[in-house]
């Protein structure tokens, strides 16, 4: 029975429509042991802890979309990272969307996130997050500050905070991290101001958005198999990719311009079989 129901569950959150998702209406972790489970974008996560709302070097915003859990390796480089920040005098982390209780899929905001292995940090560090707990609305209503121009791909200088880069590298230096995503013209600008002392800057890699936060993907727990991951970067930290961020290429797909291949749409791929008993456990 509760296999049948599943497989109803998961057939509607594969669906196009903006219908409810079921691992959305699930507002608590599984019973079962931590798991990442799948890949970043097609996963779930069993056994998922709760991030602390405010801690030695962060403070959680946007909670909620109860997006605050992941798996505990998480939670654990988390909790590290934000001291690391605080010991440097590099200000408090303020933590947004990580995964929900069980992972799984958003109706809206991400493709991954799906197995407790991403986070989203702002670049921004509201004063009241740094002097006192913010109140439940402030969490909800504060304001992230971009660093770039997300059409234009034009750096806001005004905006530009030394403490970012130094931030990023002691999140890229990381052992636990496998990447970091960024807007593709802070890319660029922590390029241009590190020289030849580039090397932390393989596991930053630019993408679509991520003009007011950065993306850190961890790898999977050690032992987990059924956890996928991605292949390592191996590419130059600066190197020639780069440069496709900024073609006309690139900004004629921005913009909508660019011409539409005449594919086929492919079937979405099927949830690991794991995630059934997941969505359902108590």
């Amino acid at each position: 029975m509760y296999l049948s129901l599943a497989a109803v569950l998961l057939g509607a959150v594969l669906a196009t429509s903006a219908s409810a998702n079921p691992w959305e209406s699930v507002e608590t972790p599984s019973s079962q042991a931590s798991a990442s489970i799948g890949t970043y974008t097609n996963g779930c996560l069993s056994g998922a802890e709760a991030m602390p709302l405010r801690g030695e070097g962060f403070q959680l915003v946007r909670t909620g979309r109860g997006r605050r859990y992941a798996h505990p390796a998480t939670i654990e480089f988390l909790k590290d990272f934000s001291s690391s920040v605080a010991r440097n005098n590099l200000g408090r982390l303020q933590i947004g969307d990580m995964s929900m209780a069980r992972g799984g899929p958003f109706r809206y905001g991400h493709r991954s996130h799906q197995t407790g292995l991403d986070i989203d940090i702002w670049y921004s560090q509201d004063w009241r997050a740094a002097e006192r707990p913010l109140t439940a609305w402030e969490r909800d209503n504060i304001s992230a500050v971009p660093l770039a121009d997300e059409r234009d791909h034009r750096l806001i200088e005004k905006n530009w905070n030394d403490q970012v880069p130094r931030i990023l590298r002691l999140a890229s230096e990381d052992d636990r991290v496998a990447r970091i995503f960024v807007h593709p013209t802070i890319k660029r600008k922590l390029c241009n101001i590190s020289g030849d002392d580039n090397q932390w800057l393989r596991k930053i890699r630019p993408w679509w958005g991520h003009n007011y936060h950065f993306h850190v993907r961890l790898a999977c727990p050690q032992g987990e198999k059924n956890c996928k991951p991605q292949h390592p970067v191996r590419n130059d930290p600066c190197g020639s990719d780069l440069d496709w961020w900024f073609s006309d290429e690139f900004y004629a797909m921005l913009s909508g311009t660019a011409p539409k291949p005449d594919k086929p749409k492919k079937k979405p791929k099927p949830m690991p079989r794991q995630c059934e008993q997941v969505l359902t456990a108590p």
